[in-house]
């Protein structure tokens, strides 16, 4: 029977790889893609963020990668459009907003900062 387990899993991955690198998918993307399923079959859920951290800082940002720095830039906008339309809650106390507002500005500096990494 684990044999038989295993024989699928691998069989998803193979297809996976297969039709990722047929459709002419990024390289970095093809490598996302394999390590969310990998965490899925392993029950590992924060493996596929724990590589993208790991590709984030090689490649994007050591090496400069489009793709990865893109994805980043992509994440942190993200962010800052759920933190900015929190800072306009009034349940939130002042203090709270002094600590939000800290949190936007922070990420406005990290996607100027990303920005010109992906422009370098």
């Amino acid at each position: 029977m684990a044999e038989q387990k295993f024989f699928g899993a691998a069989q998803e991955l193979r297809t996976k790889l297969s039709e990722s690198v047929n459709a002419g998918k990024n390289p970095l993307e093809i490598i996302l893609e394999i390590a969310e399923l990998v965490g899925e079959m392993s029950g590992e859920e924060t493996f596929r963020e724990t590589i993208r951290e790991q590709i984030l800082s090689i490649y994007g940002l050591a090496l400069g990668d489009k793709f990865i720095l893109d994805d980043e830039l992509a994440a942190v906008k993200a962010r800052l459009e759920k933190i900015s339309a929190a800072y306009e809650n009034p349940a939130f106390t002042e203090e709270e907003h002094i600590r939000i507002g800290y949190a936007i500005e922070s990420h406005k500096s990290e996607i100027e900062r990303l920005e010109r990494l992906k422009n370098a």
